[in-house]
């Protein structure tokens, strides 16, 4: 019974790290489109922040200039209107009408500028960040450093990219389901019977890997786990010899005969 149980615990674990080896043919590429995309998305949310910031500036732009071209109106209406003026009284109050739209020109004037200085300053970031990226000196460039066309040929090349990616995720996943689904059977099949004969060994074996350990089956080497290369007591040597396991005081680890690690291809090998 302890000879079948520990076949079946390296079987199980030969099974999972098979289908851990297949499926880690794609496993990394779903990650790298997920971050491609992210990268992208981030790119284009700048260049979103960007124009959005354009265009309500061209929009207040617009509205300024607007709002000059009715103040000059009304400056020459009043000044036509000074020629025949009644009295010294109704000139003064033309006069200082003409002062208020006078200073509201320039107010807008003044908004005008501050609008085209920071479209300069804007300009002057990206040529900065065009150099440093022509330099391969990127560590110092900032997001609004990002020159607009290079995040627009950035973008590009990284949907291309997610598309030849994707293509190539979704043929390895085509050419090896059949595999997968297969082994998948074989792992369902293999902890049924493990089950009905140890939950326990079971339940500590799912422990383990869930915790990161691959290989939680190991050799019994010179007397050591080789888990963790720990001493194994004498008294546990015999049980291990007649197919049984010893669980690994200090990492845990089942520790079983090195015999059935040999000639992984046979379903059962183990002679005691």
């Amino acid at each position: 019974m302890e000879h079948d149980k520990t076949r079946l615990l390296v079987d199980l674990q030969l099974l999972d790290n098979e289908l851990f080896n297949v499926l880690s043919e794609q496993r990394g590429l779903p990650e790298e489109i997920h971050n491609l995309k992210e990268q992208a998305t981030a790119y284009a949310d700048i260049l979103k922040a960007r124009k959005k910031r354009l265009d309500e500036s061209e929009v207040q732009k617009r509205l300024l200039t607007s709002e000059i071209k009715a103040s000059q109106e009304k400056i020459k209406k009043y000044k036509d209107a000074q020629t025949s003026a009644r009295n010294n009284k109704e000139y003064d109050a033309l006069s200082k009408q003409i002062e208020f739209e006078e200073l509201e020109i320039k107010k807008a004037e003044s908004k005008i500028k501050s609008i085209d200085d920071e479209r300069q300053h804007q300009l002057e970031l990206e040529a900065a960040g065009k150099a440093l990226l022509e330099e391969n000196n990127d560590s110092d460039i900032t997001d609004e450093m990002l020159p607009t066309e290079y995040l627009k040929q950035r973008i590009i090349a990284i949907e291309s990219e997610i598309e030849e990616k994707s293509r190539m995720l979704n043929s390895i996943i085509q050419n090896t389901q059949s595999q997968i689904n297969a082994l998948k059977e074989k792992i369902r099949a293999q902890r049924n019977l493990l089950s009905s004969i140890d939950r326990q060994v079971l339940s500590k074996y799912d422990t383990l890997r869930s915790g990161g350990i691959q290989n939680v089956v190991v050799k019994f080497d010179r007397n050591a786990c080789s888990g963790c290369n720990s001493r194994v007591p004498a008294s546990k040597h015999a049980v291990i010899f007649r197919g049984g396991f010893y669980l690994c005081e200090f990492c845990g680890r089942i520790v079983v005969h090195a015999d059935f690690f040999k000639e992984e291809a046979a379903p059962a090998r183990f002679n005691p």
